[in-house]
């Protein structure tokens, strides 16, 4: 008998009023930056809205993709992303410093977000082989932290310190709920901390970024950046001066459409706003989670933790940057964020989450598709 697909509806709409109310944020957000440099206001949003089209076609797609497949070829997909990513710090294209993009014709790519999903279905399926041996520290618990170490220290050396840590908080989150011991991942943590210490303090651009955010936390003067972006929440207020009202993009808010999209939008739709934005997000939580819960199969029930985690770490560190609690980083807010390969891959790991759903034992709740 045929399997029957059953759309999530609690994973779905939250992703999709995101997404669509992206469409109205980035167009408020860029349509400045968009004339000066392109000299046509509707050049970024057009843009955008042809990878919102081609997120929702992928979400469906992989709705339907059996997530078990990825169990045979999960290891190569991951090797692929790794060779991807070395080749990003030898010939990569640099921004700002980083080499991060690999330019494809028209197209960029950019491996780091690949990376955060492959390494994900991999860690999963790792973790469910060994789930009877994971407290052995040689035959269970090095050889998956081998990989953990392996992709994330690849990203930090971009670098990119905050895509490399919410994966590798990821992946540890992942080893803890799947039983390894507290003592294995305590001992790993502490050990590393010394080499993130180092690593920061041979970066100029990380201290600066944590001696102007430790400035404004003791009541000195944050960042530009920071600055700016505390002026646009605080001119939304409650409700916020309207759509497209925004002062901030006007170059005085780098990065509108882009790291610091919720300040715009907190200036254009008041605190009101980033609330529901936030309930969102906290809905694809608690419905992932849920979903983990519920899946009987070990390799789905990881992967769901960890697509849900993903996505959620990585928003919640957007929205704590944009309103001052985190320093400054280049972390885009999911499926609302300007930006093609985020919000394909995000759309990609949606997909997958929908699927697992749809194979769990108490589906009671969706939309059947023939």
């Amino acid at each position: 008998m045929a399997h029957k697909y059953r759309i999530d509806i609690w994973i779905l709409l939250p992703v999709l009023l995101l997404m669509g109310f992206s469409v109205v944020a980035v167009y408020s957000a860029s349509s400045t930056f968009a004339m000066d440099k392109f000299q046509d206001s509707n050049y970024l949003i057009k843009q955008h809205m042809i990878k919102i089209v081609m997120a929702v076609a992928i979400i469906f797609f992989m709705a339907r993709f059996d997530y078990r497949s990825f169990k045979s070829g999960a290891k190569y997909l991951l090797w692929i992303t790794i060779i991807l990513l070395i080749f990003t710090l030898f010939a990569g294209n640099e921004l700002k410093g980083a080499s991060r993009w690999i330019n494809l014709g028209p197209f960029s790519f950019q491996p780091s977000e690949l990376a955060r999903y492959c390494v994900v279905i991999y860690i999963s399926l790792m973790l469910a082989m060994k789930k009877d041996y994971l407290d052995l520290l040689y035959r269970g618990y090095l050889p998956v932290l081998f990989y953990i170490l392996l992709v994330s220290g690849l990203i930090l050396l971009q670098p990119n310190l905050s895509v490399s840590l919410i994966i590798f908080t990821t992946c540890m989150s992942l080893l803890f709920l799947s039983g390894a011991k507290v003592k294995h991942i305590f001992f790993t943590l502490a050990s590393l901390i010394p080499f993130v210490i180092i690593f920061i303090l041979s970066k100029d651009y990380i201290i600066k970024r944590i001696v102007s955010y430790s400035e404004y936390s003791s009541g000195g003067e944050s960042s530009y950046q920071l600055q700016q972006a505390l002026i646009g929440f605080g001119n939304g207020g409650l409700l916020g001066i309207g759509p497209g009202n925004s002062n901030q993009r006007e170059y005085f808010l780098p990065e509108a459409h882009g790291d610091f999209i919720y300040s715009v939008i907190g200036e254009e739709y008041g605190f009101l706003g980033t609330f529901v934005i936030l309930v969102l997000f906290f809905i694809i939580l608690l419905r992932g989670y849920k979903i983990s819960k519920d899946t009987k199969d070990d390799f789905g029930k990881y992967m769901a933790f960890g697509i849900t985690t993903m996505i959620v770490l990585n928003a919640a560190v957007n929205m704590s940057v944009a309103s001052g609690v985190f320093p400054t980083t280049g972390v885009t807010l999911p499926f609302v964020s300007y930006g093609g390969t985020s919000i394909l891959f995000s759309a990609f790991a949606v997909g997958i989450l929908l699927n697992i759903s749809s194979y769990r034992n108490d589906i009671d709740e969706g939309i059947t598709i023939e």
